[in-house]
C-alpha cells in the first residue's frame, strides 16, 4: 500500500578490485577471497579494528548448527577457499563479522588456526 514492494532501479554500478580502498565511511580495503564464490571478498576497516569476512568463513554452520570459525557451507571450491584465507594472515582486526553466525572477537589468527584444524564436512 505504501510502496513497500516497489523496487528502486539501480542508476549506477561500480566495480572494485583486490586492494581497492572504498570511498565510504570507515575506508574499507577490499581483500579478494575466492572460494565460497568467485567474487567473494572481505572488507577490512583498520580504523574500526573490524573486518567484514562475508562468507569467507562462518561462525555458524547453517547445515549442522556447529559454531566457531569454519569454512562456510555451500562453498563452491573448498581448497581455493582455504588457500584464500592465507591473505588474512597479515590482517589485524579484533572483530570479524561473518555472513553466518555471531561476530568473532578472538582475532583473525585464532580464527584461521581453528579453521585449519577443522576438516570441512
Amino acid at each position: 500500500m505504501h510502496g513497500g514492494l516497489r523496487t528502486t532501479p539501480l542508476k549506477e554500478v561500480a566495480t572494485f578490485g583486490d586492494g581497492a580502498t572504498l570511498d565510504v565511511p570507515g575506508s574499507p580495503r577490499v581483500i579478494h577471497l575466492p572460494g565460497h564464490s568467485e567474487g567473494s571478498a572481505a572488507l577490512h576497516c583498520p580504523s574500526l579494528d573490524t573486518i567484514f569476512v562475508g562468507d569467507a568463513f562462518a561462525t555458524l554452520s547453517v547445515n549442522s548448527g556447529r559454531t566457531g570459525p569454519q569454512i562456510a557451507p555451500f562453498t563452491s571450491d573448498v581448497s581455493l577457499a582455504r588457500a584464500s584465507l592465507a591473505k588474512l594472515r597479515s590482517i589485524e582486526a579484533g572483530l570479524a563479522l561473518p555472513g553466518h553466525g555471531e561476530p568473532w572477537t578472538g582475532g583473525i589468527a585464532e580464527a584461521l588456526r581453528r579453521i585449519e584444524a577443522t576438516p570441512f564436512p
